[in-house]
């Protein structure tokens, strides 16, 4: 039987032996290399967008506004999930320097970490940069900005 022009053919129906379908092995392999439903594509909900080349970051404050001498924390998440965030940092790039610690980096799951000891000891523009290696290691680590007022 030949379809017309006008009507598309359906696709086979394939069913390997047994009552299980052919493409299942496919499927299951698709589910469970998926990233989570959860953590891509990130939306305005998850935090404050900045978006790269190949990665797209999110960022919160758990704590409320930070406040100047303050030491306070971030919520980040990136998609993909299987990024790494290697870095965070903050500067005042009118006054050419950064920030008196080092924060820390701990990953709460896959694409999520929290990062504490974050201080903005001056008042003005701060500029926070998130350091994400996409896709894991053995790739460029792409640099993500914003620039953030501190009143």
């Amino acid at each position: 039987m030949r379809s017309s022009p006008d009507r598309p053919r359906a696709a086979p129906h394939v069913k390997a032996r047994g009552s299980r379908s052919a493409f299942a092995p496919a499927l299951l392999l698709a589910a469970a290399t998926a990233t989570p439903a959860s953590a891509c594509p990130l939306t305005e909900s998850d935090g404050t967008l900045l978006t790269g080349e190949t990665v797209t970051a999110a960022w919160q404050l758990p704590g409320g506004p930070v406040r100047m001498s303050t030491p306070f924390s971030l919520i980040v998440r990136a998609c993909p999930a299987d990024s790494d965030l290697v870095g965070v940092d903050a500067t005042m790039p009118a006054h050419r320097h950064g920030m008196n610690y080092a924060p820390s980096i701990t990953e709460l799951e896959p694409g999520r970490w929290r990062v504490d000891g974050l201080l903005w000891h001056m008042a003005g523009q701060w500029e926070l940069t998130l350091d994400l290696r996409p896709g894991g290691s053995g790739r460029p680590i792409e640099r993500l900005r914003q620039a953030v007022v501190l009143p």
